[in-house]
């Protein structure tokens, strides 16, 4: 089954350059987990990755890697508040992580957008600490910046929704340690 399917009036002179040709079938997985991570395997060596990814954003292509987001990374992109797509800001290249000289709190009100029940992370995947070289995660420092202390171990969403940072639905190991000895209590 071709899945290749394009209009005629889209000049899309990339797509012979991708190594997915070799194997079509491979960028629409059945399942999460390693398929998933075999077809984003073919993304990272590919030189139209940008123009994938661009494609088929524009398309709306709901099924499949395609620029190495999967149709719910594509998803959520389509969710955030209207700015610039960068390819950078789900590779973490040097770009992504050069100091913004904004507060931890700036940069969290910059990147969130709310969505309903739920608070969305549409910046980079990891923020420099101002303070020092150290990389943090969106879902710590929507935890610090609610409790006013970095979280101990690893924060979980305690929500299905992908991509969602609000503090309340962010609980960490001290957090979760503490519900398990309530629930034994009872």
């Amino acid at each position: 089954m071709n899945h290749y399917t394009v209009p005629d009036t889209r000049p899309l002179a990339w797509l012979t350059l991708a190594p997915c040709k070799a194997d079509p079938e491979a960028m629409f997985p059945t399942s999460f987990g390693p398929d998933v991570e075999r077809a984003k395997s073919f993304c990272r060596r590919c030189t139209a990755i940008d123009s994938c990814l661009q494609w088929a954003l524009e398309t709306g292509q709901e099924h499949g890697v395609w620029g190495g987001l999967t149709e719910g990374e594509r998803l959520t992109m389509a969710r955030r508040a209207v700015r610039p797509i960068s390819i950078d800001d789900y590779t973490g290249t040097p770009k992504t992580r050069a100091s913004t000289g904004l507060t931890l709190l700036e940069v969290w009100e910059a990147n969130t957008l709310p969505d309903g029940e739920h608070l969305l992370w549409t910046g980079p995947k990891v923020v420099n600490r101002p303070d020092s070289k150290v990389q943090i995660t969106p879902n710590r420092l929507s935890f610090y910046l609610d409790r006013k202390h970095w979280p101990e171990g690893d924060t979980k969403r305690e929500c299905k929704v992908p991509g969602c940072v609000k503090p309340t639905h962010l609980t960490d190991r001290r957090e979760r340690a503490e519900e398990a000895d309530l629930a034994v209590a009872m």
